[in-house]
């Protein structure tokens, strides 16, 4: 072999080992493990959280959550309780762990990929074990599997933990003087929120007003039991004043019932905006709305409250919506009121007798500068969570500049679960946590304790007041007005808003003169500024602040939503627009994304010299909220075929800004009407022909019959 081919196959070799290599790499780089399957969860909770020796039976709850893409099989749940009570929160898990006292046993049936199901373990007081003592116990649930496949290898048990209040709290470790059998208690204080749900977007409408009232109803009477402070979302009282007679009855009653109320309130920024994001995106001043007409349009005022106030309002016309801006009936001139009452004011329909002005941030949120930014407002009181402070000793206490009241965190998050948890499983969790959390403050001696409801979980619950009845109902807590709570002293904790959510509300906020800017167009331009800050003010509300909210997501509808508005007054475009004759009026279609009337001024110029156009400009068109309107632009061809186009500019009445400029194409046949006349002309004549000599031709058959009569 030469030295030549020895080289050459020596090359070949060498490439052949190299793709070797590469093919048996390959599989392994290619070879993505795929993500685990999330496990199986399991959720067990007491259907009461508190057992009484008098109960005549005890309930539990059991949740199996499959996530997963494999059936979780049927198998056994066994409950068990500790046998010692507990003395912190801390100790839950090692207490469940080593509880030795049965309660039951049950069943579950198999639970498909996806899904979850629940059942309820009732024991008879029977069959309750005996504790050694009173206080908080653990609860142990375990879910042994069964092996279907017979596989002989061990299942893998599922565990879940919750405290039980028995008989309540154990007794205080420092007992009062002089009280040698003294009751555990705590004095608690509650911070109840007013607040409209998650979907209301600007204010809400008269129906959901007449839908939300009874739920406020009935936590406005468990709060006086709580002798609780009330924070109220001023689109509350806004929404209400602004229908004024129009309003529901339920709501007028309920608004008049407030304002008597003797309970302490103070008013949150609007739409529960948050002092402490505006403060991140570097705001001197907190955001404001600037006109709430886009929804007084609709309200006009009793005899009482005009003697009361001398405010009035238009009457109602159509069915408002004024959650998305929607509805126009008084927009119409043609039913425009020649001397329209004077609608109430910013400040008559926010105006509100609070004792003082207190901001409540975003828990956890707040920094020196949100601080500084509520001092320039002139508020000097600030509600904190336990763990956005350090050193707190009390509910109330005295910062640096200013004061605060210090809601208990582990409080608030067990509040937040027993309202707004997924199942009802979890929900009496929630509750039951919220119990245990009191007992060991109770037993712990505590000087008193403040709950601050989650404003998120308070609006989208069906029926918040439940959480207020479960405090009612247990003994060892001691409801107690905010203003009788000890004070002591804090100091901040460095903390502050997430830069993720910082940057989309600072998008949002950059969008909105864009958005106003278009209300040049509108017959009332103050409808759609007041519309999009309130929109803007819903986006800062502190519910989209708490761990676990998909703020990306609210932001992205808003996002969307913008885009919507600024369309604006825009011209629908058509693919092509055929002339075929001399002259004829060419309809234009506008479309109004707006929420509320626009009157718009058209101008039609010919793209080319192969259109004349005998009308260019058209004042004062009247386009309904998101709706069309048509205008018929006169129009005559130069040319007997071809292509142009009308250049058709929407601006507002004034003239002045220019909000979109079209082309449309046009394609002129003016031949094609030529040729129909002819043809239309030719039938008509050939028609006339053959009439006339059918005419004839009968006329000579009917002589000829006449003549051969006779001669037969």
């Amino acid at each position: 072999m030469s030295s030549a081919r020895r080289r050459l196959a020596h090359a070949l070799t060498a490439a052949l080992v190299a793709l070797g290599l590469l093919a048996g790499a390959a599989p392994a780089g290619a070879e993505t493990p795929a993500p685990a399957p999330p496990p199986a969860e399991l959720v067990v909770a007491p259907q009461d959280p508190v057992i009484d020796e008098g109960d005549a039976e005890v309930s539990f709850s059991v949740l199996v959550r499959n996530p997963g893409e494999q059936v979780v099989p049927s198998g056994d749940i066994e409950l068990r309780l500790s046998a010692q009570p507990m003395e912190t929160a801390g100790e839950l898990e090692a207490q469940a762990a080593s509880a030795s006292l049965d309660l039951a046993q049950g069943r579950i049936g198999e639970t498909a990929p996806g899904s979850e199901q629940a059942a309820t373990i009732t024991v008879p007081r029977d069959r309750l074990p005996s504790p050694s003592s009173r206080g908080v116990h653990a609860v142990l649930a375990s879910f042994t599997p069964d092996d279907p496949g017979g596989s002989g290898t061990p299942p893998d048990v599922l565990t879940a933990f919750s405290p039980v209040v028995w008989g309540g709290p154990a007794a205080p470790d420092i007992p009062p003087a002089g009280a040698a059998n003294a009751e555990s208690t705590v004095r608690l204080s509650l911070i109840v929120p007013l607040v409209l749900p998650s979907d209301i977007r600007t204010l809400p409408t008269r129906s959901q007003l007449a839908e939300l009232v009874p739920t406020w109803e009935g936590l406005l009477a468990q709060a006086r039991l709580q002798q609780a402070t009330l924070a109220i979302d001023p689109r509350i009282v806004a929404g209400i004043r602004a229908y004024g007679g129009e309003a529901p009855e339920n709501a007028r009653q309920f608004l008049d019932g407030l304002e008597r109320s003797a309970l302490p309130s103070f008013l949150l920024q609007f739409a529960d905006a948050d002092p402490a994001a505006q403060a991140a995106l570097g705001f001197t001043s907190l955001l404001a709305p600037s006109s709430l007409d886009f929804v007084s349009r609709f309200g006009s005022v009793d005899a009482t409250l005009a003697s009361d106030e001398g405010n009035s309002a238009p009457a109602p016309s159509g069915t408002p919506n004024p959650s998305d801006g929607g509805g126009s009936g008084p927009d119409d001139p043609g039913n425009a009121d020649p001397e329209a009452p004077t609608l109430p004011t910013l400040e008559e329909l926010l105006d509100w007798p609070q004792q003082q002005s207190v901001a409540w941030p975003a828990e956890g949120a707040v920094d020196e500068t949100a601080l500084e930014l509520l001092r320039v407002e002139g508020i000097d009181s600030v509600v904190l969570r336990s763990d956005n402070v350090t050193d707190a000793g009390a509910p109330r206490a005295r910062l640096p500049r200013g004061s605060a009241l210090i809601t208990d965190a582990a409080l608030g998050d067990a509040a937040r679960a027993a309202l707004s948890a997924p199942t009802e499983t979890e929900r009496a969790g929630g509750a039951a946590r919220l119990s245990a959390q009191l007992a060991f403050a109770a037993q712990a001696g505590s000087g008193g304790a403040l709950l601050g409801l989650d404003r998120g979980a308070v609006g989208d619950s069906e029926d918040p007041a439940q959480l207020l009845e479960l405090l009612s109902s247990l003994a060892w807590v001691v409801p107690t007005p905010v203003a009788e709570q000890p004070e002591g002293t804090a100091s901040l904790r460095a903390s502050g808003t997430s830069e993720k959510r910082v940057a989309l509300l600072r998008a949002a906020a950059s969008r909105e003169s864009s958005v106003t800017e278009l209300g040049a167009v509108l017959v009332n331009p103050e409808y759609l500024s007041g519309y999009q800050r309130a929109r803007l003010l819903e986006l800062f509300a502190t519910r989209y602040a708490s761990a676990g909210v998909d703020f990306e997501g609210v932001a992205a509808q808003f996002r969307e939503r913008d885009a919507q508005l600024l369309d604006g007054v825009r011209v629908i475009t058509t693919e092509n627009t055929q002339l075929v004759g001399n002259s004829t009026r060419v309809p234009v279609q506008l479309r109004n994304a707006l929420p509320f009337d626009a009157q718009v001024t058209v101008q039609a110029d010919p793209s080319s010299a192969a259109l004349s156009v005998t009308e260019r400009r058209f004042t004062d068109v009247l386009v309904p909220a998101e709706a069309n309107e048509r205008v018929l632009v006169p129009v005559l061809s130069r040319v007997s075929s071809g292509e142009s186009g009308l250049v058709v500019t929407v601006s507002a009445a004034t003239g002045e800004p220019t909000v979109s400029t079209s082309t449309l194409p046009i394609s002129i046949r003016s031949t094609i009407e030529t040729i129909a006349l002819w043809a239309l002309g030719s039938l008509a004549a050939l028609l006339l022909v053959f009439g006339i000599w059918r005419s004839v031709r009968r006329r000579r058959q009917g002589g000829a019959s006449a003549t051969s009569s006779p001669a037969e």
